[in-house]
């Protein structure tokens, strides 16, 4: 059973006082004995708020590692997107958190070599992006970044191309493969395309 020793320190002061008044009284032992449980009720409230402090810093260092791990996770990805509002986003954020010394660029650049990017790209533009040494990687999808203008003539020129005889077609072919190869897929507009001009043919049939 533990000792309550601030109760014991209050009790032996009571003592202590009451041996003062007393005509023969001693109220040294009460006093000497008061003042050992109330160093030892003091060591244990000290000892009581650190340890609370302590695990109140292990809650706030564990809660800093999930929120650095968040933040750079999400800035990775931004600066992998093909997007380039979100590429900018995510780049004037590891800068920001830069310049308020919470540096994350260990932690984003390790996530960007886990998803195989090559971190010393992926800060200087979108389309600079490339996975690092990977012949296996997947080809990012840079069809969205394409202007809807430059989307257009092209659709209109591969798909006029596509449904025409000779050479023009053969190099309509090698064209859109090569697009498709680099991440910019348009067969679906194509096939469109296609669809209006010949009036019936089955677009998902395309003549490539």
């Amino acid at each position: 059973m533990s000792i309550d020793h601030r109760t014991e320190a209050e009790e032996l002061l009571k003592q202590a006082a009451r041996e003062f008044i007393a005509p023969e009284g001693d109220a040294a032992p009460a006093l000497a004995a008061a003042q050992v449980h109330a160093t030892l009720a003091r060591d244990e409230e000290q000892a009581a708020r650190t340890a609370d402090m302590r695990d109140a810093l292990r809650l706030l260092r564990g809660r800093e590692y999930d929120v650095r791990k968040l933040v750079s996770t999400h800035i990775a990805k931004a600066l992998a997107s093909r997007e380039p509002n979100r590429w900018k986003a995510g780049l004037e954020l590891a800068k920001a958190l830069d310049m308020a010394d919470c540096n994350m660029a260990e932690a984003i650049d390790a996530r960007l070599s886990d998803d195989g990017w090559d971190p010393r790209s992926a800060y200087k533009a979108p389309a600079s992006l490339v996975p690092s040494d990977d012949p296996w990687a997947a080809t990012p999808d840079i069809t969205a970044d394409i202007p809807e203008r430059v989307r257009r003539v092209l659709v209109e020129y591969l798909a006029a191309a596509l449904l025409s005889k000779g050479d023009a077609q053969g190099v309509a072919q090698t064209i859109t493969f090569a697009l498709k190869h680099a991440g910019a897929d348009l067969t679906g507009d194509i096939e469109k395309q296609i669809s209006d001009i010949a009036l019936g043919r089955d677009p998902s049939d395309p003549p490539f």
